[in-house]
């Protein structure tokens, strides 16, 4: 005679299996997450060499980020945050340029440009940008996919609800990270992570 299982092991099962998945779905999440912040901080860097490159041949910052593109960074595909949603697809602005000059996008934000930056005193007005407030250490490019999840045109500092983590690579090269709830105006070097 040949035994069948019966509803209640059925449903034990299932319910086992639920729980498991719970359990498992958010760690894969976060490793998921990981993965798009360690691509995300190599683009960073080759961007942050690029930067370098073209700065000591013309003896200046680049006027945009994707002026780099393709003399010194051949893949515009690095410009692109693996954590964007909209794939640098936007309208670009005095930081963020989009598509507007690159038709591939680009996802971050390149701070000498950036009014807000200007404002306060992180870079000098183009066409000569300077050292950077902080020479080396003075963010020179940032990627806000990480915690935004919309791209508001209009936002020009950090809103006072924002929660999370923005990368920035700074002109010396390195990458790091900041707290985007605080103020523009309190960053100095001493809040990277």
């Amino acid at each position: 005679m040949r035994r069948a299982f019966t509803l209640l092991e059925i449903l034990v099962v299932a319910g086992v299996l639920a729980l498991l998945a719970a359990m498992l779905f958010p760690a894969f999440s976060r490793a998921r997450n990981m993965a798009r912040r360690a691509s995300c901080v190599s683009n960073l860097r080759q961007i942050g060499l690029a930067s370098q490159m073209y700065e000591r041949d013309a003896d200046e910052l680049a006027p945009r980020l994707s002026i780099i593109y393709p003399a010194y960074l051949s893949d515009a595909r690095l410009f692109i945050c693996p954590s964007d949603s909209l794939r640098g697809q936007i309208a670009g602005n005095d930081r963020l340029e989009g598509n507007s000059h690159l038709s591939s996008g680009v996802s971050y934000e390149y701070m000498p440009n950036w009014s807000e930056a200007q404002q306060h005193n992180w870079y000098s007005p183009a066409p000569r940008y300077g050292e950077g407030r902080w020479n080396d250490l003075t963010p020179l490019v940032g990627c806000m996919w990480h915690w935004a999840k919309t791209y508001d045109p209009n936002q020009h500092g950090n809103g006072t609800a924002s929660r999370g983590w923005e990368l920035y690579l700074t002109r010396g090269g390195s990458v790091r990270k900041v707290r985007v709830e605080n103020p523009m105006e309190d960053f100095s070097p001493d809040k990277y992570q």
